[in-house]
């Protein structure tokens, strides 16, 4: 097995060769890791196994100590960078990926996240080459268990941007964005926010006149688990954030109350706390169709899909 100790190890993938002769842009994914081992072979083989011809795959990992370092070597020969050195925190993570990267289309997938389906990158790029006005398009996200079973979803609806300001609805797992508009928000993660990140970058992109759009397909799997920074942080980190970014840009702080009864409007036309009768209906329906779509999908972990692909044909040049 390699051993990867260096600061960056290079692979020399087919991506840039392929992407020219498809004439097809380059897409360049970023994945911040640290201390996911348990999690993140299915999240890079969810790249991998895309259908994708031009992929870019950046892997920044903060020195784990877990079995990370054997999945990054059993992998290396297929990501195009990976880069082990300590770094500030996931934002700056990102950034070292990011200033790394060549891709005309960007995005980043969490170490614990998998995307939906193989097509998931060849969906956002035509979407991009059919709309060439829009900036950011995102797709549906499922929310799935520390072992991948599927635990709900959110119905589809249109980008809103006089809600997004006031609430973050937009799954980050499921965003793609042309460089231009990363670019013009000043091409950076900023490293002042630990959790909302991704939160912050979308307020920016629309300060920079972004136009974003949705679409009604599947993009991401979020798992979604009791140790998971979402959960564990929100209250110490998640919380403040969102508060800064709302002085920021609304000039006022919003009470989490609100926000989360903004995000249910959005989805549900209702806000639960003050319809307790329709959020009851809503949390019965969903439960049934969770069952549902467990049976009919044989009562499998929905991430299982990364294993019944063949990987590309490996260009294993490791220096």
């Amino acid at each position: 097995m390699l051993a990867i100790e260096s600061s960056t190890i290079k692979a020399e993938t087919r991506t840039v060769a392929m992407a020219a002769s498809h004439d097809c842009p380059l897409v360049t994914i970023v994945t911040p890791s640290f201390n996911q081992g348990q999690y993140l072979e299915k999240t890079i083989l969810s790249v991998l196994r895309q259908d994708y011809p031009g992929i870019e795959y950046i892997v920044v990992d903060s020195m784990s100590t877990d079995e990370t370092p054997g999945i990054l070597a059993r992998y290396a020969g297929y990501i195009s960078r990976i880069i082990r050195d300590k770094d500030r925190g996931q934002s700056h993570a990102l950034n070292k990926g990011f200033a790394m990267s060549s891709g005309q289309v960007m995005a980043w997938l969490n170490s614990d996240d998998c995307y939906a389906s193989p097509r998931v990158v060849s969906d956002a790029v035509a979407y991009l080459k059919e709309n060439p006005g829009v900036d950011l398009v995102y797709g549906r996200r499922k929310y799935i268990d520390a072992t991948g079973f599927f635990e709900l979803d959110y119905p589809y609806r249109e980008f809103c941007q006089t809600t997004l300001m006031m609430t973050d609805y937009i799954p980050q797992e499921c965003c793609f964005w042309r460089r231009e508009i990363f670019d013009r928000a000043g091409a950076y993660i900023d490293e002042n926010f630990d959790f909302a990140m991704d939160y912050e970058l979308w307020l920016r992109f629309l300060a920079s006149g972004a136009c974003f759009a949705s679409v009604n397909s599947f993009f991401g799997l979020f798992r979604y688990y009791q140790e998971q920074k979402s959960r564990s942080q929100w209250t110490n980190k998640g919380l403040p954030e969102v508060e800064r970014l709302h002085e920021r840009y609304l000039g006022r702080k919003l009470e989490e109350q609100v926000f989360f009864g903004l995000f249910m409007d959005y989805y549900y036309g209702f806000e639960r706390s003050r319809h307790p009768s329709s959020e009851q209906i809503r949390v019965n329906l969903s439960g049934l169709v969770g069952q549902l779509r467990q049976v009919a999908k044989g009562i499998a972990p929905i991430d299982g899909w990364v294993h019944h692909r063949d990987l590309p044909g490996r260009t294993d040049n490791r220096r």
